[in-house]
């Protein structure tokens, strides 16, 4: 009996080890034929957008100034936003008592909503001012690659049913005693 204890303890603690070992040589090297494909750089994808709305080389200009004075926009909204979402870190890391907790999230949550949506005015002004210095085909070309975009969206975040458990108000109301078919 005290062979077979010690016999299993050996095997629970040797197992660990050997499952360690056997999975770290199934690990492919990284120099495997196989690759991740690659994401195309800023660059890369600037000039394939270029290329599909066939922008002149005035229009290019153009739109590097918006591009930039876009930027210098939201510089300040962004880091803002940033500071913001790096003190609610703090909060809920923090030893303060939950209600405190509480009144402080609820505070920088009501200081966070109004830069979020300066923040989404400015996009949305700046996408307009682009859309102007395009002509009608651009124009169309640009709704025909917003639609692909969304399409590409749909199709690689699905839709999620909705929760069904103790959270949903189903289970609160639902009938103890099933009805009885007669």
């Amino acid at each position: 009996m005290k062979k077979l204890l010690l016999l299993t303890a050996m095997a629970l603690i040797i197992s660990p080890v050997t499952v360690n070992a056997a999975s770290a040589e199934t690990v492919p090297p990284q120099n495997s034929s196989v690759q991740q494909p690659e994401h195309p750089s800023k660059e890369q994808m600037r000039k394939q957008f270029e290329e599909r709305l066939q922008l002149t080389d005035k229009q290019k200009e153009k739109a590097k100034k918006l591009h930039e004075k876009g930027r210098q926009e939201m510089t300040p909204v962004m880091e803002e936003l940033k500071a913001k979402y790096g003190e609610m870190h703090a909060v809920k890391s923090s030893k303060m008592s939950d209600a405190k907790k509480n009144e402080r999230m609820d505070v920088l949550q009501s200081e966070i909503k109004p830069l979020e949506k300066q923040a989404n005015e400015i996009r949305k002004k700046n996408s307009e001012e682009f859309e102007k210095i395009l002509n009608k085909n651009q124009k169309a070309e640009l709704e025909k690659m917003k639609a692909e975009g969304r399409a590409k969206f749909e199709r690689e975040h699905k839709a999620r049913p909705p929760f069904q458990g103790l959270g949903t108000p189903g289970f609160f109301f639902r009938p103890l005693i099933p009805p009885q078919n007669k």
